[in-house]
């Protein structure tokens, strides 16, 4: 089919549903802006598949492994002409026409396969975790009229054998994190160098991928400096440590309300606290998500992970020992393509038409 005959086609279409609406009920603004989001979506979601499409066919035919997380190089041509196939798909489908109750169906449906397939990666990087903690032993032991229950005493044998095993994993695992951190942070400030003392090039991108050297060198930083917490805390051998990772563990006694200061947060964005079991298991949920987006980004080729923000945010303390602090921040590890998930919230989701007929789905 020449373009010439698809362009027709879609300003005919368009034309149509300019008609219905016309004829048809006024949107809101409201339902006009989810409208425009949800076709955003779709197009994003349409874009990344038959980008993923095109990479797939051409790294068949360099003898490249289709499974690799790896992204192909695509060029901005060929990005370009990926996109106008992906809104003549949508044309196509003539999705601008449904009503928002149907373009949301049709998101979703679009939207199945890669959240099926990022939760089969996230189950095969899943981690025993028990439902019971360590807080409830310690809050049970203070309050038990029977402290040789063999019930309770069963269950915290088992949590702390999970527990071992887990850390041990972890250990593993986040060892060669920090040595493939280190490797990227070697190689951002070869890039970094090297544009530093190039004289430019004619397509002017240098100034910009100068920015996402430094940004990415940050969060590689901010990274690395995690794990490091979470070694010393752990008191692992063979991991690198620098000096300014010294005190991320140590309480000082600095955490109360009237003397917070910026600088008892660690790059996880926590602050000890007084209870040495809190702080005992925060740190083990702490190396438990590591753990979970090294393995996931190591089968996607991305995964996210929670740090301290770098965007500073409301004041904390007014006064002198105040200090601005955005808390904590999502951050991409790796590198997520357009249309990819990044996150969600699992639930369920009440449409409004559901709710202002409640009685109906009731």
């Amino acid at each position: 089919m020449s373009s010439s005959s698809s362009s027709s086609r879609s300003i005919f279409s368009r034309l149509r549903t300019a008609w219905k609406n016309l004829v048809s009920k006024k949107e809101s603004p409201r339902e006009s802006q989810e409208r425009h989001d949800l076709y955003r979506i779709a197009l994003a979601v349409t874009y990344s598949d038959l980008r993923k499409q095109a990479g797939a066919s051409a790294g068949a035919s360099a003898g490249a492994s289709v499974s690799s997380p790896s992204p192909i190089f695509q060029s901005r041509k060929e990005l370009e002409r990926i996109y106008d196939e992906a809104t003549e798909a949508l044309d196509r489908k003539e999705i601008h026409a449904h009503s928002v109750p149907n373009l949301r169906r049709e998101v979703q449906s679009l939207l199945r396969p890669q959240i099926l397939s990022l939760l089969q990666v996230c189950q095969k990087s899943q981690l025993d975790i028990p439902s019971t903690t360590i807080l409830d032993f310690h809050s049970d032991s203070s309050s038990s009229s029977d402290p040789s229950s063999s019930s309770v005493s069963k269950e915290e044998e088992e949590y702390v054998l999970t527990r071992e095993s887990n850390v041990k994993k972890c250990k593993e695992v986040l060892y060669e994190e920090q040595h493939h951190t280190l490797d990227l942070l070697d190689k951002c400030h070869s890039d970094s160098y090297h544009s530093s003392h190039d004289d430019g090039h004619a397509d002017g991108h240098g100034e910009n991928n100068k920015r996402k050297q430094q940004q990415q060198a940050i969060f590689l930083h901010k990274k690395l400096s995690a794990i490091e917490t979470i070694a010393s805390f752990y008191q692992w051998e063979h991991f690198y440590f620098s000096s300014s990772n010294d005190n991320h563990n140590h309480n000082n006694n600095n955490n109360n309300s009237s003397n917070v200061n910026v600088d008892d947060a660690d790059e996880f964005g926590y602050i000890l606290n007084k209870d040495e079991h809190v702080n005992n298991q925060i740190r083990y949920y702490q190396m438990i998500n590591l753990s979970r987006s090294a393995l996931i980004r190591q089968q996607l080729g991305y995964s996210t992970i929670a740090l301290k923000s770098t965007i500073q945010g409301h004041i904390i303390n007014n006064g002198p020992n105040g200090f601005f602090n955005g808390g904590r921040g999502i951050f991409i590890d790796g590198k997520a393509n357009a249309g990819s998930i990044v996150a969600f919230f699992p639930g369920e989701v009440w449409p409004k038409e559901h709710l202002l007929h409640a009685n109906s789905v009731l």
